[in-house]
């Protein structure tokens, strides 16, 4: 199976509105419908770049790179449904619904909160009805080759097992149906039907989806210091958190990567300086990996460490010092898990002095996908690259924190970015911020 996309990933549900009744209506005749439904709907979404991650009775479980290659998937999708010859007696109609998020991988499948809105907006949605949440649909507003394509602000909607209301938009396309009934609420026992029919799509077993699922919400950590000290004082913190486990440790970085291509760790604390393979080139061949998901956290002992810089452009997720307090440690790894940068304003600005005093062989032009950025998205990304955070940006442009996050996150996708510590090394490094526009950063509120 391809690598799936991980980081922000578009997840997309659809199933077959009154497939029971259909079975009734058509009798023989609906394994042959439900033949050409399966092929038509692999076909779109094949085309448009998706990952089938799962397929059960009607329903498609499929994950996108890009917000954009989900829509056109479904347009796809329910215009080779709606031109297709089905019988008089049994007319089939597809319901889609799509979300944007960050989800964990666990082997072939994907698990969390994300893939469940997915599968919620799906199930509010009817025949012939594309659903997407309000992430996707603001992801999707800046971008231009959308076209002929348009958005319907259907309103906060609350949707089964989540406590807060989600503000849905409906799709619209030209040659597709745009009036439709009131969303199925979560009381409807249609929706409740759908709803638990795209669940399975996690793992087909109901044991391994809990197994999984248990997994899922902890942080898996592997500690490689060549100091024994170190790597104890380190596991007797993590260890005394309910969400965290020491998968294992290493003491140089060859071990480190044998330890995480064997373990999979999502965070790798790794020491800066270490004998046989530092920490940096370490990191470097790591990450360098198309299967490998782990986030790495330096280690180091002084924040002014010559080689922070080139740790952060081997595509570390930040550092941290030894001598962090033990909240300080834990709060650090749960940011990065979390999808944050680890990389404080006085940080940035070390880096900065360092990129001075020892740029690159070839600082790098600034690459053409900058190009696609809005003005508010090219903003946001300078702020980044100061090292602001989420709610000092916010307090700098008199913004909500949330809009701030989906700036942020259409930056990372539109860069093609792990994270923020990438942007903070690519603003510099092609010329998009200067040393000198390095200002005082605001007080978070």
């Amino acid at each position: 199976m391809p690598q799936l996309p991980t980081g922000t990933v578009t997840f997309l549900f659809s199933d077959v509105e009154g497939s029971t009744e259909l079975v009734r209506k058509l009798r023989d005749g609906y394994a042959d419908v439900m033949a050409d439904h399966e092929r038509l709907l692999r076909s779109a979404f094949q085309k448009t770049g998706g990952h089938e991650i799962n397929t059960q009775g009607d329903s498609f479980f499929v994950a996108f790179r890009k917000p954009k290659d989900a829509v056109g998937a479904a347009v796809k999708a329910q215009r080779a449904v709606a031109r297709h010859p089905w019988p008089e007696e049994g007319e089939l109609r597809v319901r889609i619904g799509i979300h944007t998020g960050e989800a964990t991988v666990a082997g072939d499948q994907y698990v969390g909160l994300a893939v469940h809105r997915a599968a919620r907006i799906c199930a509010a949605a009817h025949g012939g009805q594309v659903l997407l949440s309000q992430t996707t649909q603001a992801l999707l507003e800046d971008e231009e080759e959308l076209g002929e394509l348009d958005f319907s602000d259907l309103g906060p909607r609350t949707l089964k097992d989540f406590d807060r209301p989600v503000r849905i938009y409906q799709l619209l396309a030209p040659d597709l149906p745009a009036e439709f009934p009131e969303l199925r609420s979560e009381d409807d026992a249609r929706a409740r039907g759908s709803a638990q029919l795209a669940d399975r799509h996690e793992v087909a077993d109901a044991e391994e989806a809990a197994a999984v699922q248990r997994a899922a919400g902890r942080v898996r950590v592997l500690i490689v210091d060549d100091q024994a000290l170190v790597r104890t004082g380190f596991r007797m913190i993590l260890d005394a958190e309910e969400d965290m486990d020491v998968v294992g440790e290493a003491a140089n970085g060859k071990e480190a990567l044998t330890e995480a291509g064997r373990l999979r760790p999502d965070v790798v604390l790794m020491d800066v300086r270490m004998p046989e393979l530092d920490g940096i080139e370490a990191t470097r061949r790591l990450l360098a990996g198309d299967d490998i998901d782990s986030k790495v956290v330096m280690l180091t002992t002084f924040d002014m460490d010559e080689y922070v810089y080139e740790a952060l452009r081997a595509g570390a997720s930040g550092f941290l010092l030894k001598d962090a307090p033990p909240e300080q440690l834990v709060a650090g790894i749960r940011a990065v898990c979390s999808g944050d940068a680890l990389l404080a304003p006085s940080v940035t600005r070390r880096v900065i002095e360092e990129f001075v005093r020892h740029p690159p062989d070839a600082v790098r032009t600034a690459p053409r996908e900058i190009d696609e950025l809005t003005p508010r998205e090219s903003e946001v990304l300078k702020l980044i690259a100061r090292g602001l955070s989420n709610a000092e940006i916010a307090q700098t442009l008199v913004v909500s924190e949330t809009t701030v996050k989906t700036h942020v996150a259409r930056v990372l996708m539109k860069m093609n970015l792990r994270d923020r510590v990438q942007a903070v090394v690519m603003a510099y490094e092609s010329g998009l911020v200067q040393p000198g526009d390095v200002g005082e950063v605001p007080s978070a509120p």
